[in-house]
């Protein structure tokens, strides 16, 4: 699963809790107040509090944006924006944070919610799915790859159409499982969800990571043995 680092000031914590449910809905495995020694290689995505008094900004978040997460930083919501912001691709997200600024960011920054650990797992995870059949697997995988094609172009060609959005990001779910995608699979749960609510703009937001996930997804399919 994606990993969240959300990192805050002792006195500037009441954010965190807010952003973790939101990160959590979009299928982030989040970690609060952890030193940098200490996290684990999954972390995507890096969000701390401006303070200068924390020394985040220069010490942790240049060097997660150096490994390739997308960082930001949390200011107050009558702050300036600080001379951090923008410089190294580290971005700003003002209190209080919300679903559309955490989605706005995530998009800006080309995120995929597809892990280097879970794309390098795939095809074990189809192999245990198939309890070692290779022919099973092969089934499997072609029936993967097909779907996703099809879920693709609907998903492209939908626009604001929730309920071909909706059935999408449903059907989804299943070949997610099935390779061991956590990520997407939960975002696509938050995408049918926010299309069966009638919330287009988070819809939009969303449909726009899974898109590009999936295609990812489609890429790692289509590259093993089976797919031929």
């Amino acid at each position: 699963m994606n990993g969240a680092l959300l990192l805050a000031s002792a006195g500037d914590t009441h954010w965190v809790g807010s952003v973790a449910r939101i990160l959590r809905d979009l299928g982030f495995a989040v970690q609060t107040g952890m030193p940098v020694s200490s996290a684990t290689a999954d972390i995507g995505l890096v969000i701390a509090d401006a303070d200068a008094d924390t020394g985040i900004p220069d010490t942790l978040l240049g060097a997660w944006r150096g490994a390739g997460a997308v960082c930001a930083l949390v200011l107050a919501p009558d702050a300036a924006r600080t001379l951090a912001c923008g410089e190294a691709g580290v971005a700003c997200l003002r209190q209080p944070v919300t679903e559309a600024a955490i989605l706005g960011l995530l998009i800006s920054q080309h995120y995929v919610a597809l892990t280097a650990r879970e794309a390098a797992g795939v095809e074990q995870t189809i192999a245990e799915q198939t309890f070692g059949n290779p022919a099973f697997a092969a089934e499997l995988v072609q029936a993967l790859v097909s779907s996703t094609r099809t879920d693709l172009a609907r998903l492209r060609a939908a626009a604001d159409d929730l309920d071909t959005v909706r059935g999408v990001a449903h059907r989804l779910k299943a070949p997610a499982h099935y390779v061991g995608c956590h990520a997407l699979r939960l975002m696509a749960q938050r995408l049918e969800d926010a299309a069966r609510d009638g919330d287009a703009a988070t819809a939009a937001a969303l449909a726009a990571i899974v898109g590009p996930t999936m295609v990812r997804l489609l890429s790692l399919l289509a590259t093993l043995p089976a797919a031929e």
